[in-house]
C-alpha cells in the first residue's frame, strides 16, 4: 500500500515538474523573441517591465534569481526602474516585495525628470505606497525631484493635502531629529508654498510644528527680500484663514499687522473680504493696533465696511439664495458695529458709499433668493392643498353609525368629538399656512432688499410650523378614524397604528428641516 502511495506521490511530483518546465520553457521561448526583436540587453527589461505593469511579483522574481541586479536596473530611455513602474502603476503588493530585494540606494534612483519612486508617490497621492517606501527608507523625504524639488514640494503643487500633511509630520520630524542645517532654505520654500497652494497642515497645537515655523523665522530674519515673502505670506495666510500661521507671526513681529499690501488693503481689507470669521476676531483682539487698523483705507479709497459690502469672493457651495443674503447681511451689520460713525457714510473714488456698494453688489443674488423663496412657497403650497385634501375627504366619510363593540381608550362619543375637532383644527391650520405662503409669493415690493428677504423668510419658516402642525393633527385624525370606521380590534393593534403613524412625523421634519427653518429666525445675530 506504501508502496503504491509511493508511487502515487512521485507520480504527481512529476507532473508538477513538468507543468513547472513547461512555464520555463515557455517563458524562455517568448524571452528568445524579444531577443531578436529588443536585442540581447532589452530582452529582459521587457518582461521585467511587463511583470511590474501587470503587478506579476512571481515572473518579476524569476530574473532576480538569475541575477539580483536586473531588477533595480533601469528599463527604460526615461530611466524608469521596475520601482518606478511599479509605483506609478499603483501595484502596492508588487512595490512591497519589491523593497525587500532591493537596496536604500535603488530605492533613491532619479529618472531623467528628476523624480524618485517616493516622488511619483506623493505626486499621485498615494498613501499606502508612501508609507511602504519611506519605513524602508526614512531619507526618502530629502531626496529631491523634478525641478529640484522636495516630495512634499511636489505633493503640494499636485493638490494632494493628505500627502502634504503625512510628508510633513515625517519631514518635520526628521528635521527635529536630525537638526540638519543644510536643508533650512528647503523648509523654508516649504512653507511658503503650502500657503500658495492652500496644503498648511493644523497642526498648530504640536511643540514640533512650532519649532518648524520659528526657525523658518529665523532664517529670514534681517534679510529684507524675506521680508517681502513674510508680508506675502501673511496676507496669504488672512485670504485662506490660516489663524495658526498669523498667531506665530504676530508672536514674531506684532508690527505685522500694520502691514499693507499693493493695493493698500491692511490684513482687516482681507479677512472681511473672504468672509473669514476667526482671522476677523483675531485681528479685533490685538488691543491698541485694531483702533490704528479700523482707520486704514485702501488706495481706491475704500474702508473696511466698503469691503463688507462687496459679495462673498467665493460663495459657498450648496448654501441656499436666500441664507447667503442673509449671511451677507449679518456681516454687514458687524462690521458696520465697529467701524466710526463717519465711515458710515464715506464714499470711495468712485463717490459710493458702504451701502451702496453693498446694494449694487448683491443685486443679482437678491433676485435669485426671491426666486428661490417662491419656488419654495410654491412648493410647500401644493402639500398644503394635499393634506386639505385629506382633511375634507376624512370629514366627509367617516361612518355615523354605532360602533359594534368597546372602543380602546376612549369612549365612541369622545372618539367623535375628538375626530371632529382635529378636523377643525387641521382645516384652520392649513388655510392659516396656505396665507403665510401666498403672501410670500404676492409680497409687494416697498420694502428694502434685506427686510423684505427677512420678511419672506420669516412667513415661509411660520407656514412650515404650521403646515408641520396640519401633518400632526391629521395624523391623529386619521387614528380617530380608525378607531370609528372598523370594529373593535386588539389593542396592541391600536399601539401598533401610533408607533407607525409616528413615523412620517420624524421623516416629514427631517425631509423639509422645519427645525432648520426657525434657527435661522433665532440665530439672526450669528456671523454665519
Amino acid at each position: 500500500m506504501s508502496i503504491s502511495g509511493g508511487a502515487s506521490s512521485t507520480s504527481s511530483a512529476a507532473i508538477t515538474d513538468c507543468d513547472e518546465l513547461g512555464i520555463v520553457v515557455a517563458e524562455e521561448a517568448e524571452l528568445v523573441r524579444e531577443r531578436i526583436f529588443w536585442g540581447l540587453d532589452s530582452a529582459y527589461k521587457r518582461q521585467i517591465y511587463k511583470a511590474a505593469i501587470t503587478g506579476d511579483w512571481s515572473k518579476a522574481l524569476r530574473y532576480n534569481i538569475t541575477d539580483p541586479t536586473r531588477l533595480c536596473s533601469v528599463l527604460t530611455k526615461q530611466g524608469d526602474t521596475a520601482l518606478h513602474i511599479a509605483v506609478s502603476m499603483e501595484q502596492t503588493s508588487f512595490v512591497e516585495n519589491l523593497i525587500d530585494h532591493i537596496s536604500l540606494e535603488d530605492m533613491q534612483i532619479r529618472k531623467v525628470d528628476g523624480n524618485t519612486a517616493f516622488s511619483m508617490a506623493a505626486i499621485s497621492g498615494n498613501l499606502q505606497i508612501a508609507k511602504l517606501l519611506l519605513h524602508k527608507n526614512p531619507g526618502l523625504v530629502w531626496i529631491k525631484g523634478h525641478k529640484n524639488m522636495l516630495p512634499i514640494e511636489l505633493a503640494c503643487w499636485a493638490n494632494q493635502p493628505l500627502m502634504v500633511n503625512y510628508l510633513f509630520e515625517n519631514t518635520r520630524l526628521d528635521y527635529l531629529n536630525r537638526q540638519l542645517l543644510s536643508i533650512e532654505e528647503d523648509i523654508v520654500r516649504v512653507f511658503f508654498l503650502a500657503l500658495t497652494t492652500s496644503n498648511y497642515t493644523s497642526e498648530g497645537d504640536d511643540v514640533g510644528y512650532r519649532d518648524i515655523v520659528r526657525m523658518v523665522f529665523e532664517h529670514m530674519e534681517g534679510e529684507e527680500f524675506e521680508c517681502a515673502r513674510i508680508s506675502k505670506a501673511m496676507f496669504d495666510a488672512a485670504k485662506l484663514g490660516n489663524d495658526i500661521i498669523l498667531e506665530f507671526m504676530f508672536g514674531y513681529n506684532a508690527n505685522l499687522l500694520m502691514e499693507v499690501n499693493s493695493k493698500g488693503q491692511s490684513l482687516l481689507h482681507i479677512a472681511i473680504l473672504n468672509r473669514r470669521v476667526t482671522t476677523y476676531q483675531l485681528i479685533l483682539s490685538k488691543g491698541a493696533y485694531t483702533n490704528a487698523i479700523l482707520q486704514f483705507l485702501d488706495f481706491k479709497g475704500n474702508n473696511i465696511l466698503h469691503y463688507a459690502g462687496k459679495l462673498s469672493a467665493a460663495e459657498r457651495f450648496g448654501t441656499p439664495c436666500h441664507s447667503l443674503l442673509l449671511s451677507e447681511e449679518r456681516w454687514f451689520q458687524e462690521v458696520a458695529s465697529i467701524v466710526p460713525g463717519a465711515f458710515k457714510s464715506m464714499k470711495n473714488v468712485k463717490g459710493r458709499t458702504p451701502e451702496e456698494i453693498f446694494y449694487k453688489k448683491h443685486k443679482e443674488l437678491h433676485e435669485r433668493a426671491m426666486s428661490e423663496q417662491n419656488e419654495t412657497a410654491n412648493n410647500f403650497m401644493i402639500m398644503g392643498t394635499l393634506v386639505t385634501t385629506l382633511a375634507v375627504t376624512a370629514a366627509l366619510t367617516i361612518r355615523t353609525n354605532t360602533v359594534q363593540g368597546p372602543t380602546p381608550v376612549f369612549k365612541e362619543t369622545t372618539w367623535y368629538i375628538l375626530f371632529l375637532l382635529s378636523v377643525v383644527v387641521v382645516t384652520t391650520v392649513l388655510v392659516l399656512s396656505m396665507l403665510f405662503f401666498t403672501s410670500v409669493i404676492h409680497s409687494p415690493r416697498k420694502q428694502k432688499m434685506f427686510d423684505q428677504v427677512n420678511a419672506r423668510h420669516r412667513k415661509i419658516a411660520i407656514g412650515c410650523l404650521l403646515l408641520f402642525l396640519s401633518i400632526i393633527t391629521i395624523t391623529f385624525t386619521a387614528l380617530c378614524s380608525a378607531v370609528l370606521i372598523f370594529s373593535f380590534f386588539p389593542k396592541w393593534i391600536f399601539i401598533f397604528i401610533i408607533a407607525l403613524s409616528s413615523v412620517p412625523l420624524v421623516f416629514c421634519g427631517k425631509i423639509y428641516g422645519f427645525a432648520t427653518s426657525i434657527s435661522l429666525l433665532v440665530h439672526k445675530n450669528d456671523l454665519f
